[in-house]
């Protein structure tokens, strides 16, 4: 499997840390855990932990487990510091390098009327296709690729989802937190292909479910060819095994994807290579049979 190096650069727009016991940042972070999670990460800059270290050093804090969203409230710092992810062995460490001169993201704007309506607009639940006139469900606003994993709040990444969906979007979501920073990083790819090859290479040859892919895959624009786009891959050189499993409660059938190995991306069009492999191919054949 290809070495991977750094997962994500740093940030070279930082200014020096302050103390985290200064009024300027309890100031600044909205949460006393958000705290506690800046204050560990401070005081292990020589040290990175991994995100398991920085769950179990917050347990402790708080009795024995840690909150839900200790994930999140990790990925909230990113907004006012910056917390580059570094990649050693198989394992993906958190090193505290700075504080931006401006904040990278800021906080979550609040959506207009008008845009809640425009999403709201069909009138359908996207995911179940009930409606709140047959079915008595209340429709929310979902974000398909959640903020906290880098998705926006453009009309293009949001969506109706009744509450049942909805909630349990996020619990499914939420067992792949530990990889949100690989995801967001493969979401913003422009080439679909880099997009679903840099999920896979994120998950370090772990299973990926299918759902997943297809969620990632159509960041940017949609993409109902993904399955394709994923099985063309294969032609650069890459090893991609799949798999199926059915969940006893629903029987419901779930194939999932990893990776054993990969090639590094031709420095041209993903796709004119892909092509210009097939033709090779299909030329090559030819002449065989002839």
């Amino acid at each position: 499997m290809s070495a991977a190096g750094v997962s994500e650069p740093g940030d070279e727009t930082a200014s020096p840390l302050p103390d985290p016991d200064s009024s300027e940042v309890k100031q600044l972070l909205p949460s006393t855990s958000h705290l506690h999670i800046y204050r560990y990460l401070h005081s292990q800059r020589a040290n990175p932990p991994t995100m398991q270290e920085i769950r179990s050093h917050i347990a402790e804090i708080h009795g024995g487990q840690a909150p839900a969203q200790t994930d999140r409230r990790l990925r909230d710092l990113r907004d006012y510091f910056a917390v580059e992810t570094i990649r050693q062995g198989q394992e993906h460490r958190y090193v505290l390098r700075g504080r931006h001169s401006r904040p990278k993201d800021g906080p979550r704007r609040q959506l207009s009327e008008r845009e809640r309506a425009q999403v709201l607009a069909p009138q359908r639940c996207a995911q179940c296709g009930m409606t709140p006139l047959d079915h008595h469900i209340v429709l929310v606003v979902d974000h398909k690729l959640p903020r906290d994993w880098g998705g926006s709040d453009t009309l293009e990444n949001l969506q109706p989802l009744c509450e049942r969906c909805n909630s349990g979007k996020q619990a499914w979501f939420a067992t792949y937190d530990e990889y949100a920073d690989q995801i967001s990083q493969a979401a913003h790819h422009e080439d679909p292909y880099k997009r679903i090859g840099e999920l896979l290479k994120a998950f370090e040859g772990d299973w990926v479910p299918s759902e997943l892919i297809k969620v990632v895959a159509s960041m940017q624009q949609h993409q109902d060819d993904w399955q394709r786009r994923l099985r063309e891959i294969r032609n650069l050189g890459w090893i991609i095994l799949s798999k199926r499993t059915t969940e006893p409660d629903t029987k419901r059938s779930l194939s999932w994807y990893r990776v054993a190995h990969w090639e590094p991306w031709p420095s041209g069009s993903i796709r004119s290579e892909i092509k210009r492999i097939e033709n090779e191919r299909k030329k090559h054949h030819r002449l065989r049979d002839e």
